[in-house]
């Protein structure tokens, strides 16, 4: 019974490191921290009304990468995959969100009749020093309910890993955003959202 516990131990993958608890004074100040919370409910606002075009131009740096994958979850002593257990869903630049964007304003997408509505929820936003002096490392959880008739509710959960740099403006933008997706087949009935 031991045997089989150490080899349990060994086999497990590394966890993840908790910058909170590793590096506690890497914290941002507390007036900064809500700047960055005052950025992500704005943006959650801006999406709940529909205001894309104004996310994509006042919102995100030009050099911005944003990142959704999808992670197959194995058993932590599987071994008999040589393939990687990622699956990218998003991987777009700055022109690619904004063709998804101009998409939304299509009259003859179909999303867009009957409307959809959406409520955004952020929390449990933290906010961490980069290397970088113009840069800053923060991580939240979303929630979005989307509805469009009375019997299409979905809702997607997830972990948002973002960068957000000051511009030369002096405002916030979103440099980076990566979200691995925690489920492997959306249960919703599609992904055409900004997470």
């Amino acid at each position: 019974m031991e045997t089989n516990q150490a080899t349990m131990e060994t086999t497990q993958a590394p966890v993840k490191a908790d910058l909170a608890n590793e590096y506690p004074e890497r914290y941002v100040s507390e007036d900064l921290r809500r700047e960055v919370e005052r950025f992500l409910f704005r943006e959650a606002r801006l999406m709940d009304t529909e205001q894309f075009r104004e996310w994509h131009q006042q919102m995100l740096d030009p050099d911005i990468r944003y990142v959704v994958t999808s992670t197959q979850l194995r058993s932590r002593r599987e071994r008999r995959y040589a393939q990687p257990d990622k699956v990218f869903i998003y991987d777009d630049d700055h022109r690619q969100l904004g063709i998804r964007v101009n998409q939304y304003y299509d009259p003859q997408h179909w999303r867009i009749d009957p409307p959809e509505k959406y409520c955004h929820t952020v929390t449990n936003i933290e906010a961490f020093e980069s290397d970088r002096e113009d840069q800053i490392n923060v991580r939240s959880n979303c929630l979005i309910v989307r509805a469009r008739r009375s019997y299409e509710v979905d809702q997607f959960f997830y972990t948002r890993e973002d960068v957000v740099r000051r511009s030369s403006a002096g405002t916030l933008r979103l440099l980076s955003r990566v979200i691995d997706y925690p489920e492997r087949c959306v249960q919703g009935r599609n992904m055409l959202i900004f997470l």
